[in-house]
Parts: structure tokens; C-alpha cells; sequence
């Protein structure tokens, strides 16, 4: 017997190991119902098929990037509605990859921060530097290494009290 795409075969146990997402994340992703032909067994357990776990890695995928439930569900009515539908899909696939960019270049931009925290404790505990970058310690070089604009230093200069 030939398998099919749409033949469900997977249990949750099953999608959660091929795809990595937890058991909790598919059976929410389901009960929301962004996965629209899951099967169920005659125990009303719930049965994937490959064509599921496309659906579903795109589901993932647009929530990663931070589209709404509600927006999901908007995306897989368009697909149900057909071809008609592909011009506002790949609108909004293309708005996401912006919004999946964005968050990557300020996540790269915190890894940055967070490894030159990393070397800087490496050299404190090694004692070739003392613990400066502690604001506790009233270091007066504070702030230097932030462009500050004129407008905002010039403001904050009127705010300090003799």
C-alpha cells in the first residue's frame, strides 16, 4: 500500500521528536486550530501526517517572528480560500521576514553585548582588570562609550542641580 502526504501516521510524540517543538506547543497549535486536517484515532488521540508537519513548521515559523494567532488564522484562511489568495500571502510572508530580521540583528546586537560581558568578567577573575563596569562603583568613564546626542546631553546638563 502507497503512503500519501495527507495519510496520518504521526502521534504527538512522534511530531515533537521530528520537528523539536514540545508536545504542549503542537497540542496548543492544534487546539487553536492552526493545523486544519489533523486526524483523530478511534481514541481520540490526534494523528499528523507529512503534510501536517508542513503546516505546522509554517505555523512555528510565523510565530517565532511574532505574527498574532489571529493573523495565523487570517494567513490559513487565505491558503483554504486558493490561489486567488497568493498576492496578500506573500505580502504578509514577506512583512514577517522583515520582522524575523529585525529581531535577529538586535538578538546579534545583545550576543555582541553579552560576549564582551563575558571576556571583560574573564579578565576581572583573571585579575588583569579590576570590576569597573559595575555602576555600583561610581566609575566616572560611565556612559562614555554611548554616542549621546547634544540635544539629550545639553537637556540632562539643565536637570543636574548644583
Amino acid at each position: 500500500m502507497i503512503q500519501t502526504l495527507h495519510e496520518p501516521k504521526y502521534t504527538v510524540k512522534d511530531v515533537s521528536e521530528i520537528t523539536g517543538l514540545t508536545k504542549h506547543t503542537i497540542r496548543y497549535y492544534d487546539d487553536q486550530q492552526l493545523i486544519p486536517f489533523v486526524s483523530r484515532d478511534s481514541n481520540n488521540n490526534r494523528l499528523f501526517s507529512d503534510h501536517d508537519l508542513d503546516w505546522l513548521r509554517m505555523v512555528h515559523s510565523f510565530r517565532i517572528s511574532g505574527l498574532p494567532i489571529s493573523e495565523v488564522k487570517h494567513y490559513i484562511a487565505m491558503c483554504l480560500q486558493g490561489d486567488e489568495t497568493i498576492p496578500e500571502r506573500a505580502e504578509l510572508v514577506t512583512k514577517q521576514e522583515k520582522e524575523l530580521e529585525t529581531k535577529i540583528n538586535e538578538y546579534n546586537l545583545q550576543l555582541m553585548h553579552i560576549k564582551e560581558k563575558k571576556a571583560y568578567y574573564k579578565s576581572v577573575l583573571s585579575g588583569q582588570l579590576n570590576d569597573t563596569w559595575n555602576p555600583v562603583n561610581n566609575n566616572p568613564e560611565c556612559g562614555e562609550k554611548y554616542d549621546i546626542p547634544e540635544h539629550i546631553k545639553s537637556a540632562s546638563k539643565a536637570h543636574v542641580s548644583p
